[in-house]
């Protein structure tokens, strides 16, 4: 403090005097020498090594091994003669044997990280059946327990990939039965909530054979669906309602459908898919 306003005085004092044209060149000398000297004195007590081997230490018990080495080198670079020297060099040592610890548990980390990752992957896509579009170059992925063909009752997930870039989710409903229903919407009744899916025109498709007709819902997943989803999953008891023009049939979402659909879940995250629709 006492220095700060030493340098402050003469400041002014140069100021004042080279103003009022007052000063000689010799004075002016002394006094700007004076001022030198005071800068270099505050810069010492700024940066001088007594305060880096302070900071240096400070970033040794934070274990910032970086930003100690580099104030410690500051400090043999720019006070070579001072009685921190010793110290100094041997804080660095010290310091670039952490950094290297640190160099190889951080390397040993991303190793296993990379190593559960494809662990990770090949777990989830284990519990999946895929086929491949050969014409589209997409490889579509469904769960094991879904079922093939549309003549079957499913609430379902799958997604589709390309060789590059992330998978995409769809939502199907599939109904099966010995008569129409002409499928409007649908209401999915949940421990927590009641959701209602309204179509729109051609968004449910038909078909029909000797083992009877077929009506299915397949769309692209979107945020209402995927929290819709979840909490099936989560959910006790299921009950899914399908509404047609005139008529409507219920059933109840069994286990292996809401597991089928955490798999899904499960293996379109492993393969980088994002749940921001």
């Amino acid at each position: 403090m006492k220095i700060t306003l030493q340098l402050l005085t003469i400041s002014i004092l140069l100021t004042g005097l080279i103003g009022c044209g007052r000063v000689s060149q010799n004075e002016y000398k002394i006094l700007k020498a004076e001022n030198e000297k005071l800068k270099i004195e505050i810069d010492d007590l700024k940066f001088g090594p007594d305060k880096l081997l302070s900071q240096a230490k400070v970033c040794m018990d934070n274990e910032d091994f970086n930003k100690a080495k580099s104030e410690l080198q500051t400090l043999l670079d720019k006070y070579p003669t001072s009685h921190h020297v010793t110290e100094a060099k041997q804080l660095v040592t010290i310091a670039e044997n952490r950094i290297m610890v640190q160099k190889i548990a951080d390397e040993k980390a991303k190793m296993e990280n990379k190593k559960a990752e494809k662990e990770r992957l090949a777990n989830a896509t284990k519990k999946l059946r895929f086929r491949y579009d050969d014409i589209n170059d997409i490889t579509w992925y469904y769960d094991k327990g879904t079922p093939q063909y549309t003549r079957y009752k499913s609430f379902h997930l799958y997604m589709g990939k390309e060789k590059t870039g992330r998978p995409w989710l769809r939502f199907r409903i599939q109904y099966a039965g010995d008569n129409w229903l002409f499928i409007q919407s649908y209401i999915i009744k949940t421990d927590n909530d009641s959701y209602t899916i309204s179509t729109s025109y051609g968004e449910v498709e038909t078909d029909h054979g000797s083992s009877g007709i077929w009506e299915w819902y397949d769309v692209t997943m979107d945020n209402r669906l995927y929290n819709i989803v979840k909490d099936v999953i989560k959910s006790k008891t299921v009950k899914l309602r399908h509404i047609g023009k005139q008529y409507y049939k219920d059933r109840t979402i069994t286990e292996k459908e809401k597991q089928g659909l955490q798999n899904i879940l499960d293996a379109y995250e492993a393969l980088g898919g994002s749940t921001n629709f």
